[in-house]
């Protein structure tokens, strides 16, 4: 009888006949022997999934763009300013929480319900945030999409894994870039439209409205998507090392406490009470965040830990510069927030075209791409911390987050797309949130310390000229050296 790879939609799955008494393949061997067609992300057997995939992505990414600009006048309207750091980092909370139980419930062959409970979560969260009548119910919104949207990318993640043969894969991460570059442009100016002329309530209903839309090509997308056939759940029996299978809830509540209390203590900035959040949250994240990832990520084990390691690394230095340059470029060079605003606008460009480039880099081994983003991205780090100098002109820094765009254009698709290949269909899941886990730990501990290191004594803090920003940009450069000398590290070795 026909043996459909990626379930009963053959037109797109294409089917192979098993005999009588044979066993059936596996999902990547039913991609590779089917027939090649075009190859390309529109490609008949999978051009539902890249629409689910584009669709769901940019959803995610329009709404945590168009809220930057809606969330400070929903804030002022319900008269919580003292609570709007609670919710981002509520979202920020609850958004690891659903990455590493995502993985688990994936990698227990529950994908679709995960993907379209994730979903539903992000919509009942922006529902929720839209209704709000206080802060408590705003605060609440966002960590229900938080929670929806950390589980969702996973989700994602692996029915790239499980629906897309290796060849195509490449392009698909730079489509999911490209999901990200319109709304950085649009978003923003979209949601203030809406906010100035209607309310922003009607910013947040808006999402909950596209969520909801993206519904059913996402069920359609996550046919196929079930446990692993026998073989491949044969070939990752042993892999019981997986951070996100080795942990559970506990610790993913653990993990979130910890992140939450040091964002707390960034607000802090040095009082009594912020030093014993940050002690405590430390402390919280050292109990659990080497549990639930890869065992061997703190020292770099060859293959996915290493790989896991250098995604955070990397992610922290270029997302600390980003948050910084602009800042920079106000407070030293006296540039309008708009002139500003537009240094961000480059990187996104310069990270779309290297990560168009990677994905028609079909042939080839992947590492030596990994090693060119980490080099380039690394002399971007270094060009802004050069451009906190005096002598240096103000073009410097947004030329630095171009640089290091393009860098990271190449390096984060690359390492997506390895992880996909090492790791067995029992672990994509895990091994997926461990890189969502490592990108936004990394990012908030590194944000954190350069904002410490901002109103240091030493550095006199913003207005205070370059000093400040000299001592805000070493970090990221370390960072961003360690991350050079990890893509070095052998990067195929088996898990």
């Amino acid at each position: 009888m026909p043996v459909c790879a990626t379930g009963p939609n053959r037109r797109e799955s294409g089917c192979t006949i098993a005999s009588a008494g044979s066993a059936a393949p596996t999902q990547d061997e039913a991609l590779d022997t089917a027939p090649r067609g075009t190859g390309t992300l529109f490609d008949p057997r999978w051009r539902s999934v890249t629409l689910a995939v584009a669709l769901s992505f940019a959803v995610v990414a329009f709404a945590e763009l168009a809220l930057s600009t809606a969330m400070p006048v929903a804030v002022q309207a319900l008269h919580g300013l003292r609570g709007y750091a609670a919710v981002f980092g509520g979202f920020m909370a609850a958004s690891l929480v659903g990455t590493i139980t995502a993985g688990r419930l994936c990698d227990a062959g529950r994908t679709r319900p995960t993907a379209l409970g994730a979903l539903g979560c992000f919509a009942l969260g922006a529902l929720t945030c839209g209704g709000a009548d206080g802060m408590a119910q705003l605060v609440l919104g966002r960590a229900l999409q938080g929670l929806g949207g950390g589980g969702l990318t996973v989700a994602l993640y692996v029915v790239v894994a499980r629906r897309y043969p290796d060849a195509v894969r490449p392009r698909v991460f730079s489509m999911i870039t490209s999901c990200w570059v319109l709304p950085s442009l649009v978003g923003p100016l979209a949601a203030g439209a809406v906010t100035d002329r209607l309310s922003w309530r009607w910013v947040f209903l808006g999402i909950a409205a596209a969520a909801a839309l993206g519904a059913l090509p996402l069920y359609r997308a996550t046919a196929g998507t079930g446990p692993a056939t026998a073989p491949e759940a044969a070939e990752g029996a042993d892999e019981s090392e997986t951070g996100a299978r080795r942990g559970g809830l506990p610790l993913a509540l653990t993990a979130a406490a910890g992140a939450g209390l040091v964002q707390y203590a960034e607000a802090g900035r040095g009082s009594a009470l912020g030093w014993a959040a940050a002690g405590t949250g430390l402390l919280l994240l050292a109990l659990s965040v080497p549990r639930l990832l890869p065992r061997g990520t703190l020292r770099a084990a060859a293959g996915v830990p290493a790989l896991v390691l250098l995604r955070g690394v990397a992610a922290a230095a270029f997302f600390t510069v980003e948050s910084f340059v602009p800042l920079m470029l106000v407070d030293r060079h006296h540039l309008s927030p708009t002139l500003a605003g537009f240094s961000l606008t480059g990187a996104a460009l310069s990270w779309t075209a290297a990560s168009w480039y990677q994905g028609r880099r079909t042939d080839g081994d992947r590492t030596a791409l990994i090693r060119s983003g980490a080099v380039v991205h690394a002399l971007g780090t270094a060009l802004a911390l050069a451009a906190a100098f005096g002598p240096v002109p103000a073009w410097a820094a947004p030329l630095a987050l171009v640089v290091s765009g393009f860098g990271m254009g190449l390096l984060l698709p690359s390492v997506g797309v390895l992880i996909m290949e090492l790791s067995p269909a029992t672990e994509q899941g895990a091994n997926s949130a461990s890189l969502e886990l490592s990108d936004n730990l990394c990012s908030v501990l590194l944000v954190g310390l350069a904002g410490v290191l901002l109103h240091a004594p030493a550095g006199g803090g913003a207005g205070s000229g370059g000093s400040a920003f000299v001592l805000v940009f070493v970090p990221p450069l370390a960072t961003a050296l360690a991350a050079v000398a990890l893509s070095a590290r052998p990067l195929r070795a088996a898990v």
